[in-house]
């Protein structure tokens, strides 16, 4: 059985192997050991500590019990650019009229924005290719907000995520080539390591402060603008499902979007309940599969498992789905979701033994 639960120290070197698989292209997830360090100590802080730090990681990974092999990872980043600015590209449109030749011309400009300040972040969300099955994306996507559903003073109240943007065949963007270029002696794979290992300084000294006309670029690079790499589109049909939108805040280096919504608006959050989990020696193939967490922030557990509601509501699952899902935990409080394609959704969260 797959389950996801916060990350430890002790998964460092699986995590590094993964980064190597992702690429560059992913700057939550550099394969940087000393930035892996960082990120999983400021997580253990956070999953551990009683009040919520201003700016902190909580970084999850899906597991496979038959072996205990990390099998994909989620996260949740709190507090955006608090202590680095967190700097995106406004799209917007300027009008101008001249009386002279009676000509109005509509212009799309780009001007560096730090719109997200303070906001929460879902991102880092991998699996690894043997195990995309159906449901799996989605169970780590929805750990998260399962997660902010039971701690919602945790979060702030505007939560986005940023896809990765368009690559050429070779790995480049044709954004970068077009725009960033121009502005930092780097390799758009060097802005990126950078960016995801040092910092954001280097954007606040050199990118231009005045808004940029799209009109001036190349069209390749205006071709890019807000469009996905291809293996972040599924992700982000997953977001738009949620209710992400897209408010034309672009990535500065690859153009990819970014998306944002209201927590209290999230679907999974808003179609989530609690109730209390039970074994069950009758569970079928044919019961309905939920998405359950258990409500335990320092012991998180997720599972994607059949389940079925008994008649006083409460959520009856097999012995070995309620192991899993309540080890380390002190009661079988739960809260339930089912699958997106259902017209129910089910979330758990439990606190049992």
């Amino acid at each position: 059985m797959l389950f996801i639960r916060p990350s430890k120290m002790s998964d460092l070197d699986e995590l590094l192997a993964i980064s190597s698989s992702v690429g560059d292209g992913m700057t939550s997830m550099p394969n940087c050991k000393k930035s892996w360090q960082k990120k999983l100590q400021l997580s253990e802080q956070a999953f551990t500590s009683q009040t919520a730090p201003a700016q902190s990681c909580y970084f999850m990974v899906l597991i496979d019990s038959t072996n205990q092999k990390i099998a994909g990872t989620t996260a949740i980043y709190t507090g955006l650019g608090l202590n680095q600015p967190f700097y995106s590209y406004q799209r917007s449109t300027t009008c101008q009229h001249s009386n002279s030749l009676q000509t109005v011309k509509n212009s799309e400009t780009l001007t560096l924005v730090e719109h997200y300040k303070g906001a929460t972040e879902v991102g880092s969300l991998f699996l690894l290719p043997q195990y995309r099955l159906p449901g799996v994306g989605q169970m780590l996507a929805r750990a998260r907000y399962l997660l902010m559903a039971d701690a919602q003073e945790r979060f702030s109240d505007t939560v986005m995520a940023e896809l990765r943007g368009w690559l050429d065949q070779s790995g480049q963007s044709p954004l970068w080539q077009g725009l960033g270029s121009h502005f930092f002696d780097m390799s758009f794979q060097q802005a990126v390591t950078i960016a995801a290992t040092q910092g954001s300084d280097f954007i606040t000294d050199l990118m231009p402060k005045h808004p940029i006309y799209t009109d001036l670029l190349p069209q390749s690079a205006k071709e890019v603008l807000s469009t996905p790499n291809d293996s972040s589109a599924p992700a982000l049909r997953m977001l738009e499902k949620e209710g992400f939108k897209h408010n034309g805040y672009i990535d500065l280096f690859d153009g990819g979007p970014s998306v944002d919504a209201k927590l209290t608006q999230i679907k999974t959050i808003k179609d989530s309940q609690v109730t209390k989990v039970e074994i069950s020696n009758d569970i079928q193939e044919s019961d309905e599969t939920y998405y359950i967490s258990n409500s335990s922030l320092q012991n998180f557990c997720m599972i994607m498992a059949k389940g079925r509601l008994s008649a006083q509501g409460n959520l009856l699952i097999d012995k070995s789905a309620y192991d899993l899902l309540t080890s380390g935990c002190s009661t079988n409080n739960a809260r339930f979701v089912t699958l997106m394609s259902s017209k129910k959704t089910a979330n758990i969260n439990s606190r049992a033994a």
